[in-house]
């Protein structure tokens, strides 16, 4: 994921353009710090909300949130998953942003994985969004077996694929991909096998963990606040082949050629984005000449700090 574009996800009230934002910033920071999220209090979040009947436990958990099983007024099982405020994704995602608080980025966080659920549900195999609330996103449950309807689905790095086929297997996380690419027009950002289930009933592969995928533009061809250009969507398309291919082979000791597929997948885009690609043969190009405001403001962020800590300029690193 480009270092630009975690820093302009929060456009509308927490962009740097944002109206007041300087104000909202200062009035933010003289406010007492959030605590991180407890358990507890995302279980009483979520019994608030009227949405969940009763909250079972903890069903797993990554660098970024937890997720809990619960139950809906209707007796159907969910799942909630809980962003914590103070993780070291959110570290890395706020250098430079001294307009946003830890809270702030997790409620983003939560706010992209709802809404990247949203555009995926129709056209490919991931847990259905049902509400979101503040850091906490509610989705469908995702059960391993109908026999077991408590248990979920498990990662398939946690599963035998000998007992299915892992050719298979392998081909139906690339129709995912794939699916994710040419109709939701999306990124995932982050394929592997830390990111698919499988029903171990039907061999089905859902994927999770989408608060980093990202549009590519289609109608525009450059960046904008919330959509990469469509080459740079091209690139981290061919990165999360490689991923998922890299499993495939170090484990079953099967594979596929990343670049085929690519462009195999390349080659039912519309016409008007295949003829762009073919013309973008440049490897620099004026727009990208220049340094983005938020890769200077970083910079300038931490020399700040080094000067006040230390009382001294900070020297470059060497490389």
């Amino acid at each position: 994921m480009s270092s630009d574009h975690n820093q302009r996800i929060g456009f509308e009230r927490y962009g740097k353009i944002a109206p007041g934002r300087e104000e909202y910033r200062i009035s933010r920071e003289s406010k007492v710090q959030p605590k991180e999220v407890r358990i507890t209090d995302a279980i009483t979040q979520l019994l608030e909300t009227r949405k969940v009947r009763q909250v079972y436990s903890v069903i797993g958990g990554g660098k970024e949130a937890t997720v809990l099983l619960g139950e809906d007024p209707e007796g159907k099982l969910v799942c909630a998953k809980v962003f914590r405020f103070y993780t070291s994704t959110n570290r890395k995602r706020l250098k430079g942003t001294k307009h946003l608080l830890h809270s702030d980025m997790a409620m983003i966080a939560a706010r992209q994985e709802y809404w990247n659920l949203h555009a995926m549900v129709k056209q490919t195999s991931v847990p259905k969004p049902i509400a979101l609330l503040e850091n906490i996103v509610l989705m469908e449950f995702i059960s391993e077996n109908p026999s077991n309807p408590m248990i979920p689905a498990p990662l398939i790095r946690d599963v035998d694929l000998t007992s299915f086929n892992p050719e298979e297997i392998l081909y139906s996380a690339i129709d995912i991909l794939a699916q994710v690419f040419l109709k939701s027009q999306m990124i995932h950002g982050d394929f592997s096998e830390h990111n698919l289930m499988i029903q171990t009933h039907s061999g089905k592969l859902f994927t999770m963990d989408v608060s980093q995928s990202v549009e590519y533009n289609s109608k525009t061809f450059v960046n904008t606040p919330v959509r990469i250009r469509i080459d740079r969507a091209v690139k981290m398309l061919e990165i999360d082949i490689k991923n998922i291919n890299q499993f495939f082979r170090r484990i079953y000791r099967i594979s596929i050629d990343p670049e085929e597929v690519k462009e195999e997948i390349i080659s039912e885009l519309p016409q008007h984005l295949k003829d762009f690609l073919a013309e973008k043969t440049m490897n620099v190009y004026p727009g990208e000449l220049v340094a983005h405001e938020s890769f200077l403001g970083k910079g300038q962020h931490r020399n700040d700090l080094v000067v006040k800590r230390r009382r001294r300029v900070r020297q470059a690193p060497k490389r």
